[in-house]
């Protein structure tokens, strides 16, 4: 299935980062859309069940299609400079042929850090890395979903742990957010956390795949807004800081 998308910026290792991202919000959709009509579809008939299904998913790709064409949309917005700045590289031929020299991709053994500050940090939806107290992180906010390529490690039986941040002194709460990875919903639990300020861990089971390949992280956070007044107000509507999220395989 051709990507739904096509962003402008595909800084993922293996140029996938549009079929990585549309198909996690077409599995996310999906998933979504038959948990709320499962008790219709329960109570049709073989024939309508089917056609009750192919709605289903007819819709959950319609979803999709939107929240992709709203990040599309951010994305032609930008200025060259601001192309130049997050991939640099298609201005670096020599870059590029080494690139394309590279052994191919291992599978990565675990537990993998991706850090806000980093080239590692790939993704969508996220303002520029800022320094902290703490160190540094990326607010999400800039689009309805902040996405985030990581090593899927081959897959199956996979823990992720995140540190994150709430904006504005507001209250973290993890339940009030959305996060998914490759489609999967996220139940994540607390390692530490302050009431601003925690580590937090999710275990998830993903199919298998080849060495190499990357699971999409989404984020669909609820806005804050800086309750300051005066002209230090910050005036951006930011969701949840990511510091780093670390990927590995469960015990």
């Amino acid at each position: 299935m051709p990507a739904l998308s096509s962003p402008l910026l595909d800084l993922s290792p293996d140029r996938q980062a549009a079929a990585l991202l549309d198909a996690g919000l077409l599995a996310h959709h999906a998933l979504r859309l038959r948990e709320a009509a499962g008790p219709l579809l329960e109570r049709l008939g073989p024939d309508a069940r089917i056609f009750g299904e192919f709605v289903v998913e007819q819709l959950a790709r319609l979803s999709a299609q939107a929240d992709s064409l709203a990040q599309a949309q951010q994305e032609a917005s930008l200025t060259r400079q601001e192309r130049l700045r997050i991939d640099p590289l298609p201005q670096i031929p020599a870059a590029r042929r080494i690139a394309a020299r590279s052994p191919a991709a291992a599978a990565e053994e675990g537990p993998t850090f991706v850090e806000a500050g980093t080239p590692d940090f790939i993704g969508h939806g996220w303002y520029g890395v800022e320094p902290t107290a703490g160190g540094v992180l990326r607010w999400s906010g800039q689009g309805a979903w902040a996405s985030l390529l990581l090593p899927a490690l081959g897959g199956g039986d996979l823990v992720l742990t995140v540190a994150v941040h709430a904006p504005f002194g507001s209250t973290l709460d993890m339940a009030a957010e959305e996060w998914v990875l490759d489609g999967m919903p996220l139940s994540f639990e607390p390692l530490s956390s302050d009431g601003r300020n925690g580590l937090f861990f999710a275990r998830v089971r993903l199919l298998e795949r080849p060495a190499g390949s990357r699971a999409t992280l989404l984020l669909r956070t609820t806005p804050r807004t800086d309750p300051a007044e005066g002209p230090r107000r910050d005036p951006r509507a930011l969701g949840l800081g990511l510091s780093w999220a670390r990927i590995e395989r469960a015990e």
